[in-house]
């Protein structure tokens, strides 16, 4: 009898611990994009997009644009915030083009790091010989940030 009501106790638990995974997979935020830009390899269209941790697979975070279907999936790394925890998202403008780096959902959440592309690496380097070979010190690279609603 008691081994019985352990494994029903368990199994219970196993079910809400499952249950509030899916339900936390389900949350997601919105932003308003005013430039073009890319997760990844993906290049995205200014608009709306939702930004959804999938909890599913860990680590994935998903940028979804309903009215234009655009869409990408990335692996991001969790970390716990360092201070500022305003929701937002940070671009990082190389050249004229914008990459998708940071996700901040705010007081309570952590902040997601997209990995740096090869393509952003690529343009880093080229612009990086560019302001050498003019002597200039100014201008290519930019934080941009994007408040979340």
């Amino acid at each position: 009898m008691k081994r019985n009501l352990i494994a029903v106790l368990s199994l219970v638990v196993m079910s809400l611990l499952l249950n509030a995974t899916g339900a936390f997979a389900q949350t997601y935020v919105k932003a308003n994009v005013p430039f073009d830009f890319k997760v990844g390899s993906a290049q995205l269209p200014a608009g709306t997009y939702e930004i959804q941790a999938d909890d599913t697979i860990p680590g994935t975070v998903m940028i979804r644009n309903h009215q234009t279907s655009a869409a990408a999936m990335s692996i991001a790394q969790r970390e716990y915030p360092r201070g500022d925890t305003t929701a937002k998202l940070v671009f990082h403008k190389v050249g004229n083009q914008y990459f998708l780096a940071e996700i901040w959902k705010g007081s309570d959440a952590e902040e997601m790091v997209i990995p740096t592309s090869r393509q952003e690496k690529e343009l880093e380097k080229e612009l990086e010989k560019e302001l050498q070979a003019s002597n200039t010190h100014s201008g290519g690279y930019e934080e941009i940030v994007v408040a979340l609603n």
